[in-house]
């Protein structure tokens, strides 16, 4: 089973200096159709403003993907990391026991586009950990996050992998799972049929196969979920 939902269904919270649009019910947005699928909570695209930061916030037993798409991130946490990520960079935040942690738009010229997902752990209080790494720019598929840390991935506690692909006008499969999730946050790509463009998000259950076809420069990341 596939389902669909367009850019123009997402929650959208504005604070000022930060705007969000949710594909889950997240805070003061609820959709009880769309509360997260498998061990997948949040799916978030933030645009922070200039020169803003989102406050410090502790978290226990999440496991916090974010990816920065444009502009400078300067993340920093309890754990004593302080890293300044750039357009196509992606950060692992394991929170374990527990850990602050903020994010900062490091430029007072341009906005900061991210993604944020968070994953819930396969086990509780495991010891907090902070990765991170640039993204390829090549064309194509990679695995970018793993339970095993293979192929230069980083390693998360749970059985998902995360794979991000850019494809233009060329097709190829995915590996298939009990649950998917799908977002494109860039150009036009059809996938088993369906037309999706830049904010749409797909959802499966038990599909047998997955295939892409990139119609206009798609980009974007597949989770694969237990």
């Amino acid at each position: 089973m596939i389902r669909i939902k367009r850019a123009s269904d997402r929650g959208y919270t504005h604070f000022g200096w930060l705007e969000s649009r949710h594909i889950f019910s997240f805070g003061s947005y609820f959709d009880p159709d769309w509360m997260g699928i498998s061990e997948l909570r949040v799916a978030n695209e933030d645009l922070l403003h200039p020169g803003a930061a989102i406050d410090p916030s502790t978290h226990l037993d999440m496991e916090i993907i974010s990816v920065v798409l444009e502009g400078k991130n300067l993340h920093t946490d309890s754990l004593g990391s302080r890293k300044l990520l750039q357009g196509r960079s992606l950060q692992l935040l394991s929170t374990g026991t527990g850990a602050e942690f903020t994010e900062q738009n490091a430029s007072l010229e341009t906005s900061l586009k991210m993604l944020q997902f968070w994953v819930v752990p396969d086990k509780t209080g495991q010891t907090p950990r902070y990765q991170s790494r640039k993204l390829l720019s090549r064309e194509g598929v990679q695995l970018i996050i793993s339970a095993d840390g293979r192929d230069d991935s980083l390693q998360i506690a749970q059985q998902i992998e995360m794979y991000q692909f850019r494809l233009h006008h060329k097709g190829y499969g995915l590996p298939a799972s009990r649950h998917g999730f799908l977002y494109l946050f860039r150009g036009q790509l059809e996938v088993n049929g369906s037309i999706l463009e830049a904010g749409d998000a797909m959802l499966f259950d038990d599909e047998p196969m997955i295939s892409l076809r990139g119609i206009n420069r798609a980009e974007g990341f597949y989770f694969t979920l237990p």
